[in-house]
């Protein structure tokens, strides 16, 4: 940009005409005085005339190059209301109006650098720097205005196979690095072009196309979900390259913070016009036809056709009556006991979620906490869990059975700013003792912000609500860390549990746990017992808690009600004669 004078001493407008009205004045003045001495002749009439015309047109004229300037200014003022900011100003003076003008480029430009910083942001998928899904519905909401046979695309949905246990065992920022180099390899190697390559859809100035794309498009969609349009006309046969490229691509091994891992990816593809004339269909038919991969066995891809329209209806009436049972509070709780180790006393139950969809049937908890994670219903239904757990606990200590019940927590959930004012309210509008809530957080949510997961516990247990980590052995943890952190219970994931008795270093693993447990006081729950020699296993080291289908399955309420009172009348045969000889026998 150009600079301009600011205006000061005799380069400001009133200080020149200031200036020249007093030279004109004293010429005026001398003219009259040498005219006037003698008989007046036209001559000096014409001459004094001049001499007194002249500041007038002076500044006629200057005023009229101000008015202009201060025109030039108005427009561009106008300009911005009407949503213009790339509208010149047009002003260069040395003069106050040219620094005024100055300082309005400079705001015009920040302006602009806002504009495009809230562009990116709203566009951009603040992890990999790919479109986000608002580019893809903008896409094909301006297909949909087109011809079909204009805007012939087909469209890849992406999904990594693998991805979550990644993620919760290495934690969120090996998951982001792990999705960046997917994405990597996918453009390179699948498509076999550089990023540069792409079409992102938006202008230089960040605003969304108006156009259709000639080039592929490839986004982030949600999670580990990634979308792939390819513009025009696509052969089967091309595709299936494609389809294939990446997944050979995905054969090789990822170095994730010095550690390697494998994913792969399950792919569903749609076309337009071939499988839908109407183009917002495209996501949901690739994204069932991915499912498709999925169920077939992974890493491999899946061509959308008629049968799955069916399994598309499905998921849809599914995504309904989830929100309904949330609304209503009509999911389900099964609840599975927990045992102490020693005695095979009762500790408590774990409440476990359990759907029966109207006109489906059953659908199992990984189904249907994938539709709610992806209807934005975690919070509402986790919410809802805690409730009906509340309650029931409730109704079992006012029948004298005080069964301590625990909750398992989504990070979602968790990650709340009123996560916990929801917990007491629930309590106290239920009117339950504190003492009877046990809520679980995995070990991978405690350690992905720390000081917040310090806030939250804390303040749960001032409360006198319990708190256990869950999947302990499962996630990443920071041993120093957790010794920072007050909490009741460590429950150790299934895992772990079932590789008692394998070669390597379980054992030296398990008494790591137990070693560091002890140190930190706290206690610790072995989850997914099946076999009676990690009973018995585990009780020698002095575990505290065990939970798992070699003890008891998950119960409806009304069952474990009938299940607790017949235990009491004969306990050895409610865990079963040959079990408890044989425990006898492993001590």
């Amino acid at each position: 940009m150009k600079t301009k004078a600011k205006g000061r001493g005799l380069n400001s407008i009133p200080n020149r005409f200031g200036l020249m009205a007093l030279v004109l004045t004293s010429l005026v003045v001398l003219a009259a005085q040498s005219q006037f001495t003698g008989p007046m002749t036209w001559q000096s009439g014409a001459i004094l005339a001049g001499l007194v015309l002249f500041p007038a047109v002076v500044n006629y004229l200057a005023a009229q190059k101000l008015t202009r300037m201060i025109g030039s200014l108005r427009e561009s003022t106008e300009a911005l209301v009407a949503g213009d900011f790339n509208s010149p100003v047009d002003v260069d003076c040395s003069c106050e109006v040219s620094g005024l003008a100055d300082g309005f480029r400079a705001m015009v430009e920040r302006l602009n650098s806002n504009i495009l910083r809230m562009n990116v942001l709203a566009y951009t998928d603040a992890i990999t720097g790919l479109p986000n899904r608002s580019v893809i519905s903008h896409i094909l909401n301006l297909a949909r205005k087109m011809a079909p046979s204009e805007c012939a695309a087909t469209m890849l949905f992406i999904d990594l196979d693998g991805f979550k246990r990644i993620n919760d065992t290495m934690g969120h920022d090996a998951g982001d690095e792990l999705l960046r180099r997917a994405a990597q390899r996918i453009i390179e190697r699948g498509l076999q072009v550089t990023g540069a390559d792409l079409d992102h859809c938006t202008t230089t100035f960040g605003e969304l196309c108006q156009t259709c794309p000639t080039k592929p498009v490839f986004a982030r969609f949600a999670g580990d979900e990634f979308l792939m349009l390819l513009p025009g006309p696509q052969s089967k046969e091309a595709i299936e390259q494609i389809a294939n490229r990446i997944r050979d691509a995905f054969s090789e091994s990822f170095t994730i913070f010095n550690s390697e891992v494998f994913v792969s990816a399950s792919m569903g593809i749609a076309q337009l016009p071939q499988d839908t004339t109407n183009p917002e269909e495209l996501v949901a038919y690739s994204d069932i036809a991915m499912y498709a991969a999925k169920e077939a066995g992974k890493n491999g891809h899946v061509f959308f056709n008629p049968a799955l329209k069916g399994k598309l209806d499905e998921r849809a009436c599914m995504e309904r009556e989830l929100h309904h049972a949330v609304e209503n509070d009509t999911l389900d709780l099964h609840f599975q006991p927990k045992f102490d180790a020693q005695t095979l006393a009762v500790t408590g139950v774990e409440a476990l979620a359990r759907w029966h969809c109207p006109g489906i049937g059953a659908v199992s908890p990984e189904v249907f906490v994938r539709i709610a994670e992806r209807c934005g219903l975690m919070v509402p239904m986790g919410n809802a869990i805690l409730r009906r757990a509340v309650r029931q606990a409730k109704v079992w200590a006012d029948a004298g059975l005080a069964v301590p019940v625990a909750v398992n927590v989504s990070p979602v959930q968790f990650e709340q700013a009123d996560f916990v004012p929801v917990v007491l309210t629930t309590l106290a509008e239920v009117g339950l003792s504190p003492d009877l809530l046990e809520l679980e957080i995995t070990e991978t949510v405690a350690m992905a912000d720390f000081n917040h997961t310090r806030e939250q516990v804390d303040a749960l247990r001032q409360n006198g609500v319990r708190v256990s980590i869950d999947d302990f052995g499962n996630g990443y943890s920071n041993l120093s860390q957790l010794a920072r952190l007050q909490y009741d219970s460590l429950k150790v994931d299934r895992s772990l549990v079932a590789s008692i008795g394998e070669p390597g270093r379980s054992n030296s693993m398990w008494l790591a746990i137990f070693n560091v447990a002890k140190a930190l006081g706290q206690k610790i729950v072995a989850e997914g017992i099946e076999q009676q020699e990690q009973v018995a296993y585990l009780r020698k080291l002095g575990c505290h808690e065990f939970q798992g289908f070699l003890l008891a399955r998950p119960m409806a309420a009304d069952d474990f009600e009938a299940w607790l009172v017949g235990r009491e009348i004969n306990p050895v045969h409610a865990l079963g004669e040959i079990l408890q000889e044989r425990l006898r026998m492993l001590a």
